[in-house]
């Protein structure tokens, strides 16, 4: 009768429980998703604060990022509970996974603010100090250390909240903020140390993971994922390499050509490209290069893209479905605080499987996107059948709908003349070292703010995020008229921008354009060192 009365009483609980679970929209699905059996991991290390620009205050790389990023998190309490790995300084063995000990010595030799901004004087888009020799090794030795707490199954997946950033660094070749490629090395240190057979490496940073592509192209073990401004070539690094058409099946460019690109967008390549590329290479360990300033109205406001900060939860959730327990995201780049402190707090919560807000799938993705998801899917179609049966589905549906097939390949490269620049400016040594970018105004940062408060108020967390069918993703890439006219809208104002910038530099109309500086231009040219460059009239004139 005791034990009777006591099972009752319990499954009395339980309903109760379950009926106010149910009152809160709260299923329990997602409860089961939120329990985990291992705490969450983080690495956060003030060492890193150290790594800081002391010859120019206007870096938008700079330490309270990481600071801002971690008082949010514990704010949010999504690290009560949390296991805080201990970061240590990497070893000239674990940076030689991925560079050369001339670099390794480079950095070391850095020890005073002249030689630090020399040094930079031949680098894109980089500043170094005396005490970024500390912070890069930190940075590295947490991430190795956070890596390994997963192998070991002490941590169910983890954010190493570290800096100076890494995915535009290879070899011997510093830049972009970026040292050492932190998120390669730990994707080696898991293969050649720890006996992981399969790595993946997703980056969203809204600039391409160019140094982690030369890092790993190579390296059949590890499948690499770019989501990248591109803007046909015109967007740095001014490359035709980062366009969709890349050499190998284990390398996937997401060239974003037009601006405003949504969370949903995003998503939607997910579900058709990148997801069934995962599930086929069957990674062991997914490493996220977690950049936020592809973030909605981050500091390139509306020429950047538009992915609110929630989106980052779900693509973090999605990778974690293909390996659970074993994703770990390396912060990387995002530069307005109101935007990368919300999208890093939506992606640590979809790391640990808490609630998200419903994310809209489109029923129609946006156009620019959908150019170059139809390429995407021609060109990886012969190595991956899952891609090849979706082409299908796509090419079926547009003769289904009476339209006429997609044209492939209809691409353009705007970036010969600007990347000529760089290399000659970067060869002469007259690299500006200094205010790349104009600093927003109080205005500006005001605008951002409110955009970003606007869509956290519709957050809606009552509504369980359904993935989309497979009719729906297909119904989304219906290409006719209205996404052709989409596509060129969209995308041709910030290429246009780009170019414009170039050409007012070259007549003489802009002080400067990034590391182009008009005045040590000149007098290079005038001295005889550098020809005179011309500006981009059509992409035939180079």
């Amino acid at each position: 009768m005791f034990a009777g009365g006591l099972l009752i009483l319990l499954f009395m609980i339980l309903f109760s429980i379950r009926f106010f679970l149910f009152d809160q929209n709260i299923t329990f699905l997602k409860l089961q998703r939120v329990m985990s059996s291992k705490p969450f991991g983080y690495v956060y290390d003030e060492r890193m604060l150290g790594h800081e620009c002391k010859y120019d205050n206007t870096m938008a790389e700079c330490p309270k990022r990481m600071k801002l990023i971690y008082e949010r998190l514990q704010k949010d309490q999504l690290l009560s509970g949390a296991l805080k790995i201990e970061a240590r300084e990497a070893d000239d063995s674990e940076i030689r996974l991925n560079h050369p000990q001339q670099l390794i010595d480079e950095i070391v030799s850095l020890n005073s603010n002249e030689k630090c901004e020399e040094y930079c004087k031949d680098k894109e888009i980089l500043w170094t100090c005396e005490n970024t020799n500390e912070a890069a090794r930190v940075a590295i030795g947490g991430s190795i250390e956070l890596v390994k707490a997963a192998l070991e199954n002490k941590i169910h997946n983890g954010f190493a909240i570290v800096r100076p950033p890494g995915h535009h660094s290879y070899g011997k070749t510093p830049q972009g903020y970026c040292i050492f490629n932190n998120v390669v090395i730990a994707a080696k240190y898991a293969i050649e140390k720890l006996g992981v057979k399969k790595v993946a490496i997703v980056d969203f940073d809204y600039h391409a993971g160019n140094g982690t592509f030369k890092s790993v192209k190579d390296e059949s073990r590890i499948h690499f994922t770019s989501f990248h401004g591109h803007h046909y070539g015109s967007f740095w690094p001014f490359s035709k390499e980062y366009d969709y058409a890349t050499n190998n099946p284990n390398t996937l460019f997401v060239p974003l050509n037009g601006a405003l690109n949504s969370e949903g967008d995003y998503v939607s390549v997910f579900h058709h490209v990148l997801l069934p590329m995962l599930k086929q290479f069957e990674p062991e360990l997914i490493l996220i290069s977690a950049g936020f300033d592809a973030g909605y109205y981050d500091i390139m406001m509306e020429f950047g893209q538009g992915v609110k900060a929630h989106g980052y939860g779900h693509m973090a959730r999605l990778l974690d479905q293909i390996c659970p327990g074993k994703t770990i995201a390396i912060l990387e780049g995002g530069y307005h605080p109101y935007n990368y402190t919300e999208s890093a707090s939506m992606m640590v919560r979809g790391l640990l499987n808490h609630p998200l807000p419903k994310l809209t799938i489109p029923t129609r993705m946006s156009g620019s996107l959908l150019e170059t998801l139809w390429n995407i899917l021609k060109h990886h179609s012969e190595w991956y059948p899952a891609l090849e049966q979706r082409l299908k589905q796509l090419e079926n549906q547009q003769e289904a709908l009476g339209l006429p097939p997609f044209v492939f390949n209809q691409t353009l490269f705007l970036g010969a003349k600007m990347r000529v620049m760089y290399d000659d400016v970067k060869k002469n040594r007259i690299v500006r070292t200094r205010e790349w970018f104009p600093e927003m105004s109080p205005e500006q940062i005001s605008v951002c703010k409110q955009k970003i408060d606007e869509y956290i108020k519709e957050y809606d967390f009552a509504s369980d995020h359904i993935d989309p069918t497979t009719e729906q993703l297909v119904a989304q890439c219906v290409w006719d008229e209205a996404s052709r006219s989409d596509a060129f809208m969209q995308a041709s104002p910030f290429a246009t921008c780009l170019i414009q910038e170039f050409n007012d530099f070259m007549a003489g109309k802009r002080e400067n354009m990034m590391i182009c500086d008009r005045e040590m231009y000149s007098e290079a040219v005038k001295a005889g060192v550098l020809d005179p460059h011309t500006p981009i009239t059509t992409t035939f004139d180079h």
